[in-house]
């Protein structure tokens, strides 16, 4: 009853589910038969058409293959099924399902005048037959769905059999079919051809042989368009291949609608992988937070409720050696047509902005907090009326009384004093005009109209913005330094003026001292009356040893070596706040006496005194002072001395009475006391300072021992 048409239908039907093996089954008058059955070369099912029977279609079903998919149809006195044989009924697709049972009905509706592909207009895929008449293709027969991807109609491709294959491109792909199938295979490729009107679309394409027709061959061509999908498919690799050049982590997760947890991952880049390493081995891909939990199971419910999250968080590397400070952005996307919603990540690590953005915040509060002024100024010449003031910190604020607002925007040109040389501006200016380094000393004028100078240095700083950069400019107030060293140069020439010789030296190590100052009339002596002490120990080595005579200056007299008279030398040690000699201060003056020769203290006299003093300074108490101080009046003087309590009168005072050859002082010494001093002869005016001199160094040294 099928005719001919029978093997058709089962290419046709093995190429629907995608097989190589289908068979036809009828059933007449109690007995089922094996019809007609196609299969590959050597399969033994080919070999039983017309001797395989059994008492039903199911029977005989079961003995070709009990897992087969068979589609049943009735016919005029006998029923028939379409089977194909190795293909489980789960594994075709529902579109082709219904296909095959169409062409299961049309089976039996066919009749000898009715050919098996009329019902081909009622499917979505192409159906289309080549014949190749003198080698060339044309086409003998075309549906509905493949004359309109043609952009034609059935009947138009009938009047004109050839007019698809004059593209060449097509030609060549219906030639290649043809000696493909000549080879013995049957193909499916995809392939790009071109309408009758010159669009190009993409078809899956598979191609079966038909029954030669004479010496003419003829091909069963079935084509389903594949354009939408190979666009999808083209846009998936040119986006998947954008995501993997991107840095950030990106990921895509599978979400059970049930349970709403993930199960699977869909899709990540090459940055996430990298990201995730140490988890993979763990199951599902993920990344690990600081404290060990899972990013995903950790935020999913909350992704889910609030659609999309966005903060930084803190993730472990890969190989757990460390944390990323990661800007998370994750988005819960449901999905209407499957069994799973999806939830993205996207993870971008910000720990170098953070760390730039911490840098720079702690140099921007640096500059804030800096005694120096920073400026920032734009590269707009002198010539143009620049450069223009963009930035300046707090400290330039105070030092010249504007506040920022006032400034920014404005020349820099209003800030410099016109009291400077004109030779310094002219630099200024030139520097700033080629942009070149600026170190110079400068009078800035104030918002008060004050004059103040400025050490700075302007660097320009180079950049590709269409300023093409700025000047960035860091300075003091030198004021005080200026006027220090004016007032240090007046107080040079004083100290050079005066007739004193004063001499300032550093302590260098034990009992060495360098000179770091001397005055003209030091230099010019060049003798240094406070080292030769020094290496003589005695009152000196006191004082550089015991900070409590830094309270008063040490003086002493030494006479004048080849030349009549003494000198007088005042000593005042300098400590630091933890009682370090810093310096010693030396003055030296030169006594003489307006008496003539006969008025200078003895040279004798002179030593006997002096040594004194050390005896009195270096004594170990009061009495001993006291002591020490009656040997030298009686000595050197021919005096004495007599002590006795007194009253409240004030301390540490000295009258001295030359003219009733006397002197007293009131002192503290466990007691208030009064010493009363007397000499009989007359003495000369530098030996009545050498005395005043001896009586200071007792009244001294009881002070600093107290």
């Amino acid at each position: 009853m099928l005719g001919d048409n029978s093997q058709a239908a089962l290419r046709l039907a093995a190429s629907l589910a995608g097989g190589e093996r289908a068979a036809l089954l009828l059933e007449r008058f109690g007995t089922a038969h094996l019809q007609a059955a196609i299969a590959p070369e050597g399969d033994p099912i080919g070999d039983l058409v017309g001797t395989l029977d059994a008492p039903s279609l199911e029977d005989l079903a079961r003995r070709i293959d009990a897992d087969a998919a068979s589609f049943p149809f009735a016919m005029p006195n006998a029923r028939g099924m379409l089977l194909l044989p190795g293909i489980a009924d789960s594994r075709i697709g529902e579109r082709a399902r219904m296909q095959l049972e169409l062409l299961a009905i049309s089976m039996a509706e066919s009749t000898a005048s009715l050919s098996v592909f009329d019902y081909a207009d009622e499917l979505s895929e192409g159906i289309t037959i080549y014949r190749y008449p003198d080698g060339e293709p044309e086409i003998e027969y075309i549906n509905r769905s493949a004359a309109s991807r043609i952009r034609a109609t059935p009947a138009e491709v009938v009047l004109d059999p050839k007019g698809l294959f004059r593209d060449e491109n097509n030609r060549m792909v219906a030639l290649d079919l043809l000696a493909t199938t000549r080879r013995g295979d049957f193909p499916t490729i995809e392939q790009r051809v071109r309408a009758l009107d010159g669009s190009a679309y993409w078809v899956h394409l598979r191609a079966l042989p038909l029954a030669s027709n004479g010496d003419t061959q003829r091909l069963l061509v079935i084509t389903s368009d594949i354009t939408g999908l190979r666009t999808s498919t083209e846009r998936e690799s040119i986006l998947a291949s954008c995501i993997d050049a991107e840095t950030d982590a990106i990921a895509v997760y599978h979400i059970e609608k049930r349970s709403m947890k993930a199960s699977s991952l869909a899709y990540c880049n090459q940055a996430f992988c990298a990201l995730a390493e140490a988890a993979e081995s763990q199951g599902l891909p993920s990344v690990k937070l600081s404290t060990g939990d899972d990013l995903l199971a950790q935020n999913l419910a909350e992704i889910i409720a609030e659609q999309s999250i966005q903060r930084e968080i803190s993730l472990l590397s890969s190989d757990g050696s460390h944390t990323l400070t990661i800007e998370c952005n994750a988005r819960y996307l449901p999905n209407n047509i499957g069994e799973t919603d999806f939830v993205t990540l996207s993870l971008r690590d910000v720990s170098s902005r953070i760390a730039a953005e911490r840098e720079r915040r702690m140099l921007a509060h640096a500059i804030d907090e800096s005694l120096d002024f920073f400026a920032i100024g734009d590269f707009v010449p002198p010539s143009k009326g620049g450069s223009h003031i963009r930035y300046i910190n707090p400290a330039f604020s105070h030092l010249v009384g504007y506040e920022a607002d006032e400034l920014v925007g404005k020349s820099s040109g209003i800030l410099i004093s016109p009291n400077n040389t004109k030779q310094t501006l002219k630099t200024l200016t030139e520097n700033i005009e080629h942009r070149r380094v600026v170190n110079l000393e400068l009078m800035m004028r104030t918002k008060d109209g004050r004059d103040i100078w400025c050490e700075f240095v302007a660097q320009p700083i180079f950049d590709d913005s269409d300023e093409g950069g700025y000047w960035l400019t860091v300075g003091r107030d030198i004021t005080l330094r200026k006027q220090s060293m004016s007032q240090l140069a007046l107080l040079t020439w004083v100290l050079d003026e005066i007739n004193a010789r004063v001499t300032i030296y550093e302590p260098a190590g034990g009992n060495d001292f360098d000179i770091a100052y001397e005055n003209a009339p030091s230099a010019e002596r060049n003798r240094y009356l406070f080292l030769e002490l020094i290496r003589e120990g005695g009152i000196v080595g006191k004082l550089v040893n015991d900070r409590k005579f830094a309270a008063s200056p040490l003086r002493t007299m030494v006479a004048n070596d080849g030349a009549s008279g003494a000198i007088d030398i005042e000593i005042r040690a300098l400590f630091d706040g933890v009682g370090r000699l810093t310096a010693v201060i030396t003055i030296e003056r030169d006594l003489t006496s307006s008496s003539g020769p006969e008025g200078y203290p003895s040279a004798a006299r002179l030593a006997l005194v002096t040594a004194g003093t050390q005896d009195i300074l270096h004594a170990p108490s009061p009495e001993a002072r006291l002591r020490a101080l009656s040997v030298t009046l009686r000595e050197g003087f021919d005096a004495s001395l007599t002590v006795e309590p007194c009253g409240d009168s004030p301390y540490d005072r000295l009258r001295f009475d030359p003219k009733h050859h006397r002197a007293t002082m009131s002192y503290f010494a466990d007691a208030p006391k009064r010493a009363l001093v007397t000499w009989k002869n007359p003495l000369g005016e530098l030996e009545l300072t050498t005395l005043r001199l001896a009586l200071e160094t007792f009244l001294g040294s009881v002070q600093v021992g107290s």
